[in-house]
């Protein structure tokens, strides 16, 4: 399987397609930094989350945006105002302390919205059925980084010992692996099959995994109460 310097414009190769050739290949786990977590980008990917060993999906605090313009805001009035509308605006601070605290009911109530809108088809039902089994058996992990927004998409996917590629393979670059759509004609990711270059991005996955709040006991919850489960 030689996929060294392998492109996946996710137009001539869909991304999609590229982690289904991967995780069929024997996989054992995988890990994911998505950004956002488009729920019914991951139907093709079902039978893999359905028997791997491990799932860890990291995803991005979806308030940080907003947080970021109330910054923005303030500052600027700050600026114009003086010392007289910072004191109007004591509360600021205590406001921003607080962000954190609500990010991950902020992110709940826009996956609830998302899971609302998918189609009823089959195939989700199966995926949201597969996802709230694989939660409740501990296999699929989801965790909320909420000291800011993740740019980075990367899919770091894992084999046994004696594979071809035992330290693992990593797609990184700019498409949402579970954005299952073909995406905007400047995306670009690149598939890493060195063993150093993995093993660093496993380091950088780690690092922020590590540093996030747990996720799968909202998104189980979410789960259960959609038109999937209820």
């Amino acid at each position: 399987m030689a996929m060294r310097s392998h492109i996946v414009d996710n137009r001539k190769i869909r991304v999609a397609d590229c982690l289904h050739a991967l995780l069929s290949d024997g996989a054992t786990s995988a890990s994911f930094a998505v950004g956002y977590l488009f729920i019914d980008g991951l139907v093709p990917l079902r039978e893999h989350i359905a028997q791997l060993d491990d799932v860890e999906i990291l995803i991005g605090n979806v308030i940080n945006r907003l947080t970021q313009e109330q910054i923005r805001e303030e500052t600027d009035g700050i600026q114009r105002g003086g010392e007289s509308w910072v004191l109007e605006q004591a509360d600021f601070a205590s406001t921003l302390r607080g962000v954190h605290d609500h990010s991950a009911a902020v992110t709940a109530l826009n996956l609830r919205g998302t899971l609302q809108s998918l189609p009823r088809e089959p195939e989700v039902r199966e995926l949201l059925l597969t996802m709230a089994g694989r939660i409740a058996d501990g296999r699929l992990k989801i965790r909320l980084y909420t000291q800011g927004r993740i740019h980075a998409k990367i899919s770091i996917v894992r084999y046994p010992p004696d594979h071809q590629y035992p330290h693992g393979l990593a797609l990184v670059g700019s498409s949402n692996p579970t954005l299952g759509t073909a995406g905007h004609p400047t995306e670009m990711n690149v598939l890493v099959d060195d063993g150093n270059g993995v093993r660093d991005l496993q380091a950088w996955f780690r690092e922020l995994w590590d540093t996030a709040q747990d996720f799968q006991r909202n998104l189980f919850d979410e789960l259960g109460q959609s038109w999937a489960l209820s």
